[in-house]
């Protein structure tokens, strides 16, 4: 008698334990997690957290809040922690590509560019996935740091077929072909992003220390002082400052 009990007890436990949230504690956690995403978009990241904390204390599996958590972290270069909860969402849905993409890019960021490229290739080979630019790009670059440059070239060049207006990638690939040490392809790509997306500073860049160097000062400084007017409180902003 004594054993049976014991068996019950342990059973009912076991239950307990198993149980996870009800389904009122979903929809709760489901209500904080939009609440948050209302804030992302304000801006408002110290009352995104808060609310992120509370759908994920009320449902820790909640994956559209732990992604958002992860993405959050990201802006706050908590790369580790990004990454920790990007893989916990795809572990509770692992089809959730955009999920996927944001993974391999905090991958990208901690330079960990071989395991970010195995993170991409299920983005390739997902005919619904709606930015496959993207991932193109992404394993470009990786490859691109990983000095595997035919490989880099063949999926930068790729990701500005499937998308004319892929700005970065067009910037990525001007990069590459500086790095292979093809002048006249990178300012061709250069060109073509400044002309694509005129307040994009990155390539305004690359493009007026191609043109100093190149004997060509008037078209150099225009250059660079079109990079700090489209971003005059950055980095990138500040070097084209110094340069004109």
């Amino acid at each position: 008698m004594l054993m049976a009990r014991w068996v019950c007890a342990a059973l009912a436990l076991a239950a307990a334990c198993s149980s996870g949230p009800t389904q009122d504690d979903t929809a709760k956690s489901d209500f904080h997690y939009r609440l948050a995403r209302n804030y992302y978009n304000d801006p408002n990241i110290a009352m995104v957290q808060r609310e992120l904390h509370e759908a994920l204390k009320l449902d820790p599996r909640n994956h559209e809040a732990l992604h958002l958590r992860g993405f959050v972290r990201m802006g706050l270069n908590d790369l580790l922690g990004a990454e920790a909860d990007y893989k916990a969402a795809l572990g509770i849905k692992p089809d959730f590509q955009e999920c996927r993409n944001n993974l391999g890019t905090a991958l990208l960021a901690l330079g960990r560019f071989e395991e970010a490229i195995e993170v991409f290739k299920p983005l390739l080979e997902d005919p619904l996935y709606p930015t496959p630019s993207f991932a193109q790009g992404n394993i470009g670059f990786a490859y691109m740091n990983l000095k595997n440059f035919e490989a880099a070239r063949r999926h930068m060049e790729m990701a500005v077929f499937l998308n004319p207006r892929f700005c970065v990638g067009y910037n990525n690939l001007g990069k590459l072909f500086l790095e292979t040490r093809n002048p006249r392809a990178a300012r061709d790509a250069f060109e073509r992003a400044t002309r694509t997306c005129p307040t994009y500073a990155e390539p305004w860049y690359h493009l007026g220390v191609m043109l100093q160097e190149s004997g060509e000062s008037a078209k150099a400084a225009e250059a660079f002082l079109k990079c700090n007017e489209a971003s005059p409180e950055t980095a990138i902003g500040q070097r084209c400052a110094a340069r004109r």
